[in-house]
């Protein structure tokens, strides 16, 4: 048990200097590509940014338009086509229509939505209408886990998110990826010390798990008694039970043989 334990905490260091060896391969690489940058930009890489940006986005409530931002009159008419045939239960669908993706995030019939370039990757999108959806909730519920009153739902007074639309929008198309790595960066770190501290516990600790095996093995011991002593109890008491029975029919046997006897005599002549 110890030696496994130790194989496994030899592992697990490997594996943090793997991940660390791997930052630092990312550094160089940073590295080199701004010393670089005057003879290959890295602006070459990119054909098209309109080709991959968020066009405009909505908020919608009963198939009415609450507070947008840059939908384009054309646009119009094939968004109140799609909000006549989303569904009312809460869920997430996206549409193709010409050059455009129209994604739609449904929650306690509010719909919040945004149109995007073909290529924009989905899970970019998700991720910004559900920050849309947690600060229309902030600003008109009072909290991300509270919802509007319907009575406040009404394109006047809704009208000014449009500015947050715009902002969102703003920061997801210039950069979109520099957060979402951030947040997978810390979470590596964070789980690979997790994961380190946990192995220290298991090893400073390996004593009461061999303790906890020991244990373990005494339990199922006594549960397969149990089950033993339980099978036998049931033979018993289904024997106990077919006597009893047996007991009835030999009685009720012999008092109908009496009732016979008194009624036609011992040898049966008065019958």
């Amino acid at each position: 048990m110890n030696l496994n334990l130790f194989d496994t905490y030899i592992c697990m260091h490997f594996v943090s200097l793997s991940f660390n060896f791997f930052f630092f391969l990312q550094g160089c690489l940073l590295v080199i590509l701004t010393l670089t940058y005057p003879f290959f930009p890295l602006t070459h890489i990119y054909t098209d940014k309109s080709d991959m940006s968020l066009v405009g986005a909505f908020v919608a409530y009963q198939r009415v338009i609450l507070a947008e931002h840059k939908i384009m009159p054309q646009m119009e008419p094939v968004l109140q086509k799609m909000l006549e045939r989303l569904p009312r239960y809460d869920t997430e669908v996206s549409y193709q229509y010409e050059a455009h993706m129209y994604h739609f995030l449904i929650e306690n019939e509010i719909v919040y939505g945004c149109v995007s370039a073909a290529k924009y990757e989905v899970r970019i999108v998700y991720a910004y209408l559900s920050q849309i959806k947690d600060s229309f909730k902030m600003k008109f519920g009072g909290g991300a886990d509270r919802y509007p009153r319907p009575s406040d739902l009404n394109p006047s007074n809704c009208n000014n998110f449009s500015v947050i639309l715009g902002a969102t929008a703003k920061t997801f198309n210039e950069d979109p990826q520099a957060d979402k790595f951030g947040k997978i960066k810390e979470e590596l770190t964070n789980t690979r010390q997790v994961m380190l501290e946990n192995l220290d516990t298991v090893v400073v600790r390996g004593d009461n798990i061999n303790n906890l095996c020991d244990r373990t093995e005494l339990l199922r011991e006594e549960a397969q008694g149990f089950h033993s002593n339980s099978r036998s109890l049931k033979r018993t008491l289904m024997w106990h039970h077919i006597k009893i029975v047996i007991g009835v029919i030999l009685a009720l046997a012999a008092i109908g043989l009496i009732i016979a006897f008194m009624v036609c005599g011992i040898n049966f002549k008065k019958c």
